[in-house]
């Protein structure tokens, strides 16, 4: 990326709003804004301040709207580069000609995530911040919003390093012992040098096994409703909602597609998603949803195993043992329970096959609570230590760095234990730290950074 080119573009949404803000950073922001705004006084006289006034097209001179800029000289700012925002009426017709003012006077259009790429270029922030400005702009619920703060704030990032420290030092021990060859390694450093590798594999574990609650808090926590037709899973659907989103009716196969549903419980996001029944059929459209039901089981966290609870020849069974194998986790939910209140004691499910169990009806609501609190439980039980919600891994590039790091301190510490020469050890301590300093940015390589930014949105 080019940083000594002058980039632009919307900041806010393209559809018409109350307001459209323009950024612009890089060496010619100032000249723009002398060039593009006109007002009683400069913007560039008065750094960050808000000074209202007109808009001019480059090539005419004519008013484009009435406006208010500001100001932003680098490195003071959010790029680290002189930065300037016009904030005017949220017309896109007013967007468009601002922008071609904009291309015309030397500015060019900015990539996806352009701003915020030089902002890590030039050091205001780290990769982990960066994504985290990505992760806030898409948080779909409370958690995903909090942790996203967290890390945008840094506490991820200080915890990486915390766990690097210790290993520099070691590393920077053994290393005076290969410059000093007479003098050796003293066995107390190497016994030292082992504690420090054990604690920083510890700690690496400990936010290793938080990717799972991560990952469930960014994208949310799946669940596919499954079973034979007609047991209620589309009517269990609609109550998650709060809304009618499937037709529910008797008629068995009423459901040949999958419906996909996001909704926020208790602060997290969960994605529910209804599907076909699974049974034998001649419908053409019924087997294609069947078979889409089946493809989506490896897709789920938890597959709601949902049962009719007045079925008395146990046809269920069948859809039962296929799942088997297949999915993550079971929960047997037997629905219709006001029809036949003996299912308490004639539907159950072994806990080699399925966690839980459940009882409930669609039709009166007694029972769902229950089953609500348990997919809460279910969430927050994925995080290790809720003290620890500020240091989570929430994408595969951090998981893969940790895990390269981890791997080297494991060869790391049979080195050592092999009383391997020096050389060895600091081989793989700096693999470890290179993975840790992945992990923030501070190593990196530009086909890294083009595939974190490429998925910002253009003006971010």
């Amino acid at each position: 990326m080019d940083t000594t080119t002058t980039i632009a573009a919307l900041a806010t949404s393209p559809a018409p709003a109350g307001l459209a803000v323009i950024r612009v950073s890089g060496p010619q922001s100032e000249t723009a804004l002398r060039a593009l705004f006109r007002a009683k006084r400069s913007p560039v006289d008065h750094p960050r301040e808000m000074v209202f006034g007109h808009l001019l097209d480059y090539k005419t001179g004519t008013d484009i709207d009435h406006a208010l800029a500001v100001y932003m000289p680098g490195p003071h700012s959010y790029t680290g580069e002189d930065v300037a925002e016009f904030q005017f009426h949220g017309s896109p017709l007013l967007v468009q000609k601002m922008l071609r003012s904009l291309f015309a006077f030397g500015a060019l259009p900015a990539e996806p995530g352009e701003f915020t790429k030089r902002a890590f270029l030039n050091g205001k922030l780290d990769l982990i911040q960066a994504e985290a400005i990505a992760d806030l702009i898409h948080a779909t619920s409370e958690q995903s919003l909090k942790i996203a703060g967290e890390h945008l704030k840094g506490r991820f990032s200080g915890a990486v390093a915390q766990i690097g420290e210790p290993l520099r030092d070691v590393l920077a021990e053994i290393e005076s012992s290969i410059d000093f060859p007479d003098e050796g390694v003293p066995s107390a450093n190497m016994e030292h040098a082992l504690s420090v590798t054990t604690q920083a594999k510890a700690a690496i574990e400990l936010l290793l096994r938080t990717y799972s609650f991560g990952q469930v808090v960014r994208d949310g926590f799946r669940v596919l409703l499954c079973g034979r037709p007609n047991v209620g899973k589309s009517s269990l659907l609609n109550i998650f909602l709060g809304h009618s989103r499937a037709i529910v009716t008797e008629i068995p196969g009423t459901t040949r597609d999958l419906i996909e549903e996001s909704v926020t419980i208790a602060g997290f996001k969960f994605v529910f998603c209804d599907s076909a029944g699974i049974s034998k059929s001649e419908d053409k459209i019924e087997q294609i949803g069947v078979e889409l039901a089946k493809e989506r089981v490896p897709w789920a966290d938890v597959i709601l195993f949902v049962v009719d609870g007045a079925d008395t020849e146990g046809a269920y069974h069948e859809v039962l043992d296929y799942l088997r194998g297949k999915a993550r986790k079971i929960w047997m939910v037997v629905n219709k329970i006001d029809l036949n209140p003996k299912a308490f004691s004639t539907f159950f499910c072994d806990s080699d096959t399925c966690a839980q169990n459940f009882y409930l009806s669609a039709t009166t609501g007694d029972g769902v609570p229950p089953l609500l609190a348990a997919l809460v439980d279910e969430v927050k039980s994925r995080i290790v230590d809720n003290a620890q919600s500020s240091q989570v891994v929430t994408n595969e590039r951090q998981r893969t760095c940790l895990i390269r790091s981890r791997e080297a301190l494991d060869r790391v510490e049979g080195a050592m234990q092999q009383r391997l020469p020096p050389e060895i050890v600091c081989a793989e301590l700096r693999s470890s730290l290179n993975a840790l300093e992945e992990v923030v940015g501070k190593t990196y390589n530009e086909d890294i950074l083009g595939r974190i930014f490429s998925k910002f949105c253009i003006g971010k």
